[in-house]
């Protein structure tokens, strides 16, 4: 049975994880406004063998590996592989499989799967290594040869690569506003992210704020995506922290400088996982823990200011002066 065009999609993030996400996807977790807070809770919730897919897959992705969540990679980018032997143990015993793309060539897949074709063409790769049979055949990799195809444009007769659409079963993301229904509106820096919305088969999007319906038809181009595709709405302030979100607060510096050896330190991980993920029961217990162990001062140095823009307002923080840093609806 269909559901109702006003019935709510508000849940928590257990619940919605707990609904959404199985053991076995594929899973896009975000980019630029990384969900960390649903990232967590699919730790928390001990989901099993997933393929992250992403144009750069940056710290969430990391700890979900760590947390041994995540079988295979399919990216062009993941942040802390340089530095962390932990990731390239994995790699090399094979217990992380990995396809290597670059950011463009992931984002055109997920824009094939958004807009429902089963591949894209590119010129993107011709020239380059990734078309050798060592990065095709690599022993940790798994597509061999749906990883693309060599063809013609039939037009030009030009040598183009085709590249599969990719539709994850899953996507997360941390955004700024929807309302009750699922209809998400997001600003600033989105990356790929668009695209993997539209293809993914289930959307679950965590918000700092719920806002009334009136609000997100006020300004519907900023609607990422509309309730019709979105799973469920988790309203969960500080959602992309340590990350930033654009109008609400910046990346926390401090806090990943103070933590910053989870991810290369076998120990430090265990200890940053029991710690920050583990030890607390959902977002609203980890901004607790962070404000008696770092001082609210160390909460608000990263927010915007004002911290939470008048509703129905839209801020990109660029000013601390509000007239310059917010543009009224």
């Amino acid at each position: 049975m269909g559901q109702s065009r006003s019935e709510s999609k508000l849940m928590t993030a257990r619940e919605a994880i707990s609904r959404f996400a199985a053991d076995g996807e594929t899973v896009y977790v975000g980019y630029l406004m990384v969900p960390h807070a649903l990232c967590h809770e699919v730790i928390r919730q001990r989901k099993r063998g997933l393929t992250l897919v992403g144009a750069s897959l940056l710290q969430q992705a990391t700890l979900l590996i760590l947390a041994g969540c995540v079988g295979r990679l399919m990216t062009g980018y993941l942040g802390g592989a340089l530095r962390s032997k932990l990731l390239r143990d994995l790699m090399a015993r094979g217990e992380l499989k990995y396809e290597d793309y670059s950011n463009q060539s992931q984002t055109l897949m997920l824009m094939a799967g958004a807009l429902g074709i089963p591949f894209i063409p590119t010129r993107t790769f011709l020239g380059s290594d990734f078309l050798s049979d060592k990065c095709v055949n690599h022993p940790h990799g798994w597509l061999r040869d749906k990883k693309y195809q060599l063809s013609q444009c039939p037009f030009t007769r030009e040598k183009v690569v085709l590249l599969p659409a990719l539709r994850p079963d899953l996507a997360v993301m941390a955004a700024q506003r929807a309302d009750s229904q699922g209809n998400v509106q997001a600003w600033g820096a989105l990356g790929d992210a668009k695209w993997a919305l539209w293809a993914a088969r289930k959307v679950v999007v965590s918000v700092e704020e719920v806002v009334p319906t009136e609000v997100i038809r006020r300004d519907p181009n900023r609607t990422i995506i509309p309730s019709f595709k979105v799973s469920a709405v988790v309203h969960e302030p500080f959602g992309a922290h340590p990350g930033a979100m654009s109008g609400y607060y910046d990346i926390d510096l401090a806090f990943n400088g103070r933590y910053g050896a989870w991810d290369s330190d076998e120990g430090a991980s265990r200890q940053f996982l029991e710690e920050w993920v583990y030890g607390v029961k959902d977002r609203r217990e980890y901004i607790e823990r962070y404000v008696a162990k770092l001082g609210y001062e160390a909460l608000r140095s990263i927010q915007a200011s004002p911290p939470f823009p008048p509703i129905g307002t839209v801020d990109y923080a660029y000013s601390p002066n509000i007239t310059a840093g917010v543009m009224r609806l």
